[in-house]
């Protein structure tokens, strides 16, 4: 219940209308107890002695009471899902700003899938439990303890059909917790992977068309729905028999309840002493009464799978909450640090995770502020790891990367990030215009730096085709983009914040050579006021670059230097060389 607990404390802050939905909720729930009370007097006393008035007395305050149950029971309705809404609302934005917090290797422990699931699935169970609070959890009790009250004062002995009752009803619930909480736990799990397939296929469409692999793919989602559909309806199984023996405990309590009035009445303890007739009207309050406490437990037994399926939520929840950001500012950090674009490495290694196979060794360079620096090497040489350490996405498993002669861990990690632009090999284009995606790289920008980062990344071309220019709506992913635009308007992203070090991840191979041209020039006529780092498979695109990092296949660092002393020094850079133009590495100038 700790895990619960701590999803509580989002609803302190609505605590007026938590007390204003439990006093409704009494208002209700007595109502729902007096009527059956003024049952027995029209019943037993006004219909007997023929008092019409006492009759439509009774049935005035029954019809009063009963509006006013309806009256607070919408009360009660609209604050209970007012809290539910709103709580739910700050747990799932606190939710989304820890996952925002996550660095790459926290996010590769839960796994996107995951992390999608909570955002959206458990929270949904956290909002029918916050819900479920305010109209059964309170509800429940009250009802079997005002019930059992009034059922022992209208009859002692039909009390007696509560030690048949009860027991079973109890048992019953107890059986439901034990067998569902496990159950519903792997629920939560099989969503995971229904959403990962989708995350998936959503992601790769044109793979999958190309490669025609949609039988395939629809075999992984089958696969992934069937567990699901096996694990859910071994939850809802719970369900399926806790419905029938509720029923046949509700209906053989009223059977019950008849063949002990029958008795009694035949005893003569269950007669009006006054007309000598039988007391209907306690036979039938007493029936409603006992309705009410049997409707109390089944709401329990109906709470306590919610809880459970809330607790697995809340687990998965706060373990988000509890997942140590393994890269954080330290409280010292430094804050004011203007970058120059000095960058330095010290006997870096690197390998993902504890035990992860090393994928850079030992590497050692220096490069100096505004230079332009070419990074090339064979597939899985780490040259993308590499990149990743300068703005800390990871750090470094030994050694230290320096700038401006500065350790990067002792840097405010968002004063070092707000001064680094790093363009992915695969551009990432969000929903809403070109504009937009443009100044997140710098949300103050004016439209004149607007249209400069664009003419930089040679991305006006295409953008003033479009009526709307940079207002031009963007879909999900850019999916309305070819590829080169995409391209190249994350480049204009990066290029609008100006930034002290610019990294482009081969994030110029999408775009044709007269472009890539462009781009390249664009570079070093910016590269005066910034340090550049090119990730590139084209020895063409920088070897005009001041100096060239090559890395071999096992992550050690084969070359640093210019491009004509690699040819006659580097062995892995002229075996690159050789492949691409088949002259010995003798390339034209």
């Amino acid at each position: 219940m700790g895990n619960l607990n701590r999803m509580l404390v989002y609803t302190v802050k609505y605590y007026k209308y938590i007390l204003v939905s439990v006093f409704s909720m009494l208002i209700q729930v007595a109502a729902g107890f007096v009527v059956p009370y003024l049952v027995i007097t029209i019943i037993d006393d006004a219909i007997p002695n023929n008092d019409t008035v006492l009759l439509i007395v009774t049935a005035s305050i029954m019809l009063g009471i009963a509006v006013l149950g309806l009256l607070f029971g919408l009360i009660n309705n609209y604050t209970s899902q007012y809290v539910s809404q709103y709580a739910s609302a700050d747990l799932r934005l606190d939710l989304y700003k820890k996952i925002q917090s996550l660095s790459f290797l926290n996010i590769d422990h839960f796994k996107t899938s995951r992390l999608i699931t909570s955002a959206t699935n458990d929270i949904v169970r956290i909002q029918q439990f916050y819900q479920m609070l305010l109209r059964i959890i309170v509800r429940a009790p009250l009802m079997i303890g005002m019930g059992l009250f009034l059922s022992l004062r209208t009859s002692v002995e039909l009390s007696n059909i509560f030690y048949f009752s009860m027991p079973v009803l109890i048992i019953s619930i107890i059986v439901i917790m034990v067998v569902a909480f496990p159950r519903y736990a792997k629920v939560q799990k099989t969503v995971d992977g229904i959403n990962k397939v989708v995350l998936e296929t959503a992601n790769a469409p044109r793979v999958i068309k190309s490669f025609v692999s949609i039988d395939h793919e629809n075999k992984k989602f089958e696969d992934a729905n069937e567990t699901y559909r096996v694990t859910n309806t071994s939850a809802n199984k719970i369900m399926a028999f806790a419905d029938p023996i509720i029923m046949f405990i509700f209906n053989a309590s009223i059977a019950g309840i008849i063949f002990l009035g029958a008795y009694y009445i035949d005893k003569g303890s269950l007669m009006n002493a006054t007309t000598n007739l039988p007391q209907v009207g306690v036979l039938i309050a007493f029936n409603n009464y006992s309705m009410q406490i049997l409707m109390g437990l089944m709401m329990f037994a109906m709470m306590m799978i919610f809880i459970s399926r809330a607790a697995v939520s809340a687990k998965r929840i706060t373990e988000i909450f509890d997942e140590k950001v393994d890269l954080v500012s330290k409280v010292d950090a430094i804050d004011d640090i203007n970058l120059t674009g000095e960058i330095e490495f010290k006997n870096v290694s690197f390998g993902y995770g504890d035990d992860g196979n090393r994928v850079l060794n030992n590497i050692n360079f220096k490069i100096k502020s505004g230079e332009t620096i070419g990074i090339i090497g064979s597939t899985g040489s780490g040259k993308s790891s590499l990149i990743h350490l300068i703005p800390r996405l990871y750090d470094a498993s030994k050694g230290e990367i320096l700038v401006n002669g500065t350790n990067v861990k002792d840097i405010n990690v968002k004063t070092l990030r707000s001064q680094i632009s790093v363009v992915t090999q695969s551009a990432t284009i969000f929903s809403g215009s070109i504009g937009t995606n443009i100044v997140q790289g710098k949300s103050d920008a004016s439209y004149r730096e607007i249209v400069e980062a664009g003419d930089n990344a040679d991305a006006n071309e295409f953008i003033n085709d479009y009526d709307d220019i940079y207002n031009h709506e963007i879909q999900q992913n850019g999916s309305n983009l070819s590829g080169g635009q995409k391209q190249r308007l994350s480049l204009a992203r990066a290029f609008i914040r100006k930034p002290k070090i610019l990294i482009l991840d081969d994030s110029t191979s999408s775009v044709d050579a007269k472009s890539e041209e462009q781009i390249i020039t664009a570079i070093n006529k910016l590269s005066k006021g910034m340090t550049t780092l090119v990730i590139s498979q084209k020895i063409s695109t920088i070897k005009d670059m001041n100096k060239i990092i090559v890395l071999d296949n096992q992550g050690h660092l084969d070359g640093f230097a210019s491009h004509l002393d690699l040819l006659k020094t580097s062995k892995v850079y002229q075996e690159i060389a050789q492949s691409q133009v088949g002259n010995s590495g003798e390339l034209d100038e």
